[in-house]
């Protein structure tokens, strides 16, 4: 009978020690399941970030594309302007009228009779700068270029008081 009992205090220690590493055998396995997932989702966070950097790469390479294109346009639309009309030229005449935006007058010679003025024409008497004038019924030198087949006015001289 002491080998019955021998046997007996063995399987049931045995079933005793299966019993209580079952919850640590789960356990490990739950584990194991949240590490893959974990894995899993560091992954794709990874893969999406590689997709987001790319995308916001090929955007700033776009953008700076279509801003030389737009560059390149404008200046040519510049250039192609001046380049139809002429470069521009100087005429002399009396002013019959002024306003902001534009300089009227009767040409002396050949030349345009009307001038566009903006902030960047220069007002001169005797070589010194002021401000813009009372130029009707004056003699003034004009000098001009032609932007967009519109002659524009760079510097006003007045020839005579």
């Amino acid at each position: 009978m002491r080998p019955f009992v021998i046997f007996l205090c063995a399987g049931l220690t045995l079933a005793c020690t299966q019993e209580q590493s079952r919850p640590a055998k789960e356990a490990v396995a739950e584990a194991k399941g949240t590490a893959a997932e974990a894995e899993k989702t560091a992954q794709q966070a990874a893969a999406d970030a590689d997709r987001t950097v790319n995308n916001a790469r090929v955007a700033v390479e776009q953008g700076v594309a279509t801003a030389e294109q737009k560059t390149r346009s404008g200046v040519d639309a510049v250039a192609t302007g001046v380049r139809e009309l002429g470069e521009g030229g100087v005429v002399t005449g009396r002013v019959s009228t002024v306003s902001r935006s534009h300089l009227a007058l009767r040409p002396e010679g050949s030349g345009p009779g009307e001038l566009q003025v903006d902030q960047h024409t220069r007002f001169l008497l005797h070589g010194e700068g002021l401000e813009k004038p009372q130029l009707a019924g004056r003699r003034v030198r004009a000098t001009y270029v032609v932007e967009a087949h519109v002659p524009v006015a760079t510097e006003v001289e007045v020839l005579t008081p």
